[in-house]
């Protein structure tokens, strides 16, 4: 049972008091106790004065790890946080009223019956999306395996296509919409934010060459546990002649021309990201060019990406639900069978994704030249998120938040590496590509020499660079390589039966590699908070 402070003026003192004792008791910091006790202080004495109350009841509420200081008081109808909306500079309370103004956004007000109601928020879990979207993920997998094995395959069709796929299909439309301004103002913001040209190349440039360095160690990586994981024992399943196609569907220059569009509207219609990331470096190193004479349109697109954030934060809310659905779908849609049949491809991938935190913890040691031990135990408390998004385009915003607010990482530095990261960087991808295609070679036959290495592993740099950053894009890509050798499409369709938990794990890999190389870079740059970098959890 909460405890209620009957708050009044004659014991004011005393039980504000009692009330910052019993705060620092809960998740409390001393400055939000502080911060809470002007809040009370002001909102009770406009209570007393202005809505007539003689007595403020003050109960302390902790919900799903939000903390709230709740006052209750009969009176005349008054809301105190609707009356600081105006105040003039000689009013006696000024300070104290902006106080007031300035934490409006912590407040709520309701009337029920005869009594106003006043909220202030003290503490905020951070985590609480993530608690939801675990929930959603265990209640999923329990649900899907009740109805796999007590409801009707009619049932379950319904299940799966009008329900489930109806939602998720809602969902991604919602994200899909977002994902391309969300990443062209990004950067821009994250650019402009670094005022200085030499300041921008010099960290584009660190970043573009971390994120080529860890994708190039994930396909040795990969290529070298195929080569030893799988030497022998796989089924022969077709024959092909083995020899290297002669047109190549894609090719690294092919790429890289096509990074510069033909116009600007086409990149954002067909959600071309190498092109929008082009066009949002062009744009963000031109308005800083142009300095002071372009900064209202400067503080246009700190606004706009202001906007574009909140509503992706708006649609993400329905994370936890979204994860209940795709992870109900997918124990439905998977045999037992075919998850045992290749679980140890599944725990090879996983072991040789875990395999790539000693490159971060190395990358983090030796490049930003601190202790990677935060980083390391603050991870897994975000790894949620990507799993259950399986995009790391649309975990843009969740990433670049865990950056800024749990590592310490200046928004500048994050919100231009983590977009461009979402996108080129995909160290997961290519671990799962060099395995994935060095199998489907093997068991059609094809031999794998110094010539197939080297044209496999330019191959998965490309496709890993290029390929989009939403759910299932690697699937697409890798049947464009195997067609390099000859191996026909329908080869992929071996591995299509953990595809869908494989592409969360890769997408966590990858998220994982943005914060990384975001986090050494930020601390090469002495734009890494210590103090937030160093705190407990």
């Amino acid at each position: 049972m909460a405890k209620v402070f009957s708050l009044t003026l004659e014991n004011f003192s005393e039980t504000v008091a009692q009330i910052d004792a019993e705060l620092l008791k809960t998740k409390a910091t001393k400055k939000e106790s502080a911060n809470a006790q002007l809040l009370l202080e002001e909102t009770f004495m406009r209570l007393v004065n202005i809505g007539k109350a003689e007595i403020v009841n003050v109960k302390i509420s902790q919900r799903f790890g939000d903390l709230n200081l709740q006052l209750e008081s009969e009176g005349v109808e008054y809301n105190p946080i609707v009356s600081v909306t105006d105040y003039d500079e000689e009013d006696a309370d000024y300070f104290r009223t902006i106080i007031l103004k300035a934490n409006a956004h912590k407040m709520s007000y309701t009337r029920k019956g005869n009594k106003n109601l006043v909220t202030i928020q003290i503490h905020e879990d951070t985590n609480k999306q993530l608690n939801y979207t675990l929930f959603g993920l265990i209640t999923g997998i329990i649900v899907g395996f009740v109805l796999k094995f007590t409801a009707s395959p009619e049932i379950i069709s319904f299940f799966n296509d009008s329900i489930s796929g109806t939602v998720q299909t809602m969902f991604m439309n919602a994200l899909n919409m977002m994902i391309a301004p969300v990443v062209f103002f990004s950067i821009i913001t994250g650019i402009t934010g670094v005022t200085n040209a030499a300041d921008v190349g010099r960290i584009g440039g660190k970043i573009l060459l971390l994120y080529c360095i860890t994708t190039i160690i994930a396909i040795i990586l990969g290529l070298t546990v195929a080569q030893i994981a799988f030497s022998s024992g796989l089924p022969q399943v077709g024959i092909v002649e083995g020899k290297i196609a002669e047109q190549v569907e894609f090719s690294f220059i092919t790429m890289i021309v096509n990074i510069i569009p033909k116009n600007l509207i086409d990149p954002i219609i067909n959600r071309e990201m190498l092109q929008i990331i082009f066009l949002a470096v062009l744009f963000g190193i031109c308005i800083n060019k142009l300095g002071d004479k372009l900064k209202l349109l400067s503080d246009l697109v700190k606004l706009i990406n202001m906007l574009v954030l909140t509503v992706l934060s708006l649609i993400m809310k329905f994370i936890p639900l979204i994860t209940f659905f795709a992870m109900a779908t997918l124990i439905l849609t998977l045999g037992m069978d075919s998850i045992i049949l290749l679980g140890k491809l599944l725990l090879i991938l996983v072991c040789t994704y875990s395999s790539m935190s000693i490159v971060y913890f190395l990358l983090i040691r030796t490049f930003g030249k601190i202790s990677p031990m935060p980083f390391l135990k603050k991870l897994p408390h975000f790894l949620l998120m990507p799993f259950s998004l399986s995009s790391s385009s649309a975990t843009i915003p969740f990433t670049m938040k865990f950056c800024t607010e749990k590592l310490g990482i200046a928004p500048k530095v994050s919100s231009f590496s983590i977009p461009i990261g979402s996108t080129i960087n995909m160290d997961g991808a290519s671990i799962f590509h060099s395995v994935i295609l060095t199998i489907l070679l093997k068991m059609y036959g094809v031999e794998i020499n110094a010539d197939v290495l080297c044209i496999l592993a330019i191959s998965v740099f490309t496709i890993s660079v290029g390929a989009p950053g939403i759910p299932c894009g690697g699937i697409v890509m890798a049947t464009a390589v195997l067609g390099i050798f000859g191996v026909p499409a329908e080869a992929i369709t071996i591995i299509m039966g953990i595809f869908p938990i494989e592409d969360r794990i890769t997408t966590t890999s990858n998220v994982v590699g943005d914060i990384a190389v975001t986090t050494a870079i930020a601390a090469n740059e002495n734009l890494l908070d210590m103090n937030i970098y160093e705190q407990r959890n």
